[in-house]
């Protein structure tokens, strides 16, 4: 059953930003290619950041999202874990609507771009769902282990984190039949695939605190490399196929940079208190702070700081506008 109480305040939020259909007007910022958006963990909001002039606009929200990816230039598809549906963010139109029904309990998105396929994670259900993301089907369902937190989408392969059983999952995206499947470190969070092997963080056994991210081959499953990043690493992510490794640690409010040949640490620098997300645009990274209220803008080959911006209420998820993405 759906929540009256979220219908409710969704129906409020349009008659006061004046929309007259089920949108949600997204801020307007003039110069779109300088706009980074940012979704908030403690309150329902979506916030416009103009980079180029640090002015913002923030819009209500009766939902908060669990995932955002893009799908086509500007428009992105969202998922709220205790919703029943998933939405489209427009930034080419400013608006935000609704896009699909869908069982509650998303966690996680991702898209194969080459075959128009959108694939949701579901911790409720343990299950991955494939969309045909034109006809807005669900074409197929394959089961998981528990609690299905990330996914990694890499040629015909789809790698999923259950991180409720310590496992992660090779789904051949061209059967949707799981492959292969193996232990990992325990209470991973963090995915990445680096063209060669999958890559996990997360906090470590109880007790213990993880001050590593490790290397799986995903054909044998066996563990190949540890690097020692930074406290409880959560985000893994290249900037390109041939960039270094970029590892966010939210234990010591960390970024480290390590080189995905050599695995030999470049560079560790400070971040925020509590980073919780990283997306990059070619030039630079943006990490928000979850708990340091603000956005970290940071050239991706120096780690320099570029700029700084104070966004408060926790400063989670985010995507660009214009040209940049």
């Amino acid at each position: 059953m759906r929540n009256p109480f979220i219908i409710i305040s969704f129906i409020m939020i349009l008659m006061l930003s004046g929309c007259t259909s089920t949108d949600i007007a997204l801020p307007k910022i003039k110069n779109e290619d300088s706009v980074l958006y940012i979704s908030h963990l403690k309150e329902n909001a979506i916030t416009a950041l103009d980079l180029s002039t640090g002015s913002e606009e923030k819009v209500n929200l009766p939902i908060r999202f669990s995932s955002i990816v893009e799908i086509k230039s500007g428009i992105y598809v969202a998922s709220v874990k205790e919703e029943e549906s998933l939405y489209e963010i427009n930034t080419n139109e400013d608006k935000i609507s609704p896009y699909m029904d869908i069982d509650e309990g998303i966690l996680e998105l991702t898209y194969d771009q080459d075959n128009g396929l959108l694939y949701t994670s579901n911790g409720k259900t343990d299950h991955i769902q494939v969309i045909n993301a034109e006809k807005k089907k669900i074409i197929n369902e394959v089961s998981v282990g528990e609690y299905p937190s990330k996914m990694v989408h890499h040629g015909k392969r789809l790698f999923v984190l259950a991180a409720g059983s310590g496992e992660v999952y090779v789904m051949d995206t061209s059967t949707n039949k799981i492959t292969n499947s193996f232990p990992v470190n325990e209470r991973p969070e963090g995915l990445h695939f680096d063209g060669r092997y999958i890559w996990t963080g997360g906090h470590g056994a109880t007790g213990e605190m993880n001050e590593n991210v490790f290397a799986y081959d995903p054909e044998t499953g066996k563990e190949v490399k540890a690097v020692t990043t930074g406290l409880m690493p959560i985000q893994i992510a290249q900037v390109n196929e041939n960039s270094s490794i970029y590892v966010l640690s939210h234990g010591d409010h960390s970024l480290t940079k390590f080189n995905a040949d050599t695995y030999e640490v470049e560079k560790k620098i400070p971040v925020g208190d509590n980073p919780s997300y990283m997306i990059a645009d070619g030039i630079h990274l943006y990490v928000s702070s979850l708990d340091g209220d603000e956005i970290l803008v940071l050239d991706q080959n120096s780690l320099d700081v570029v700029n700084k911006y104070a966004i408060t209420n926790g400063p989670y998820l985010l995507f660009k506008g214009g040209e940049e993405r």
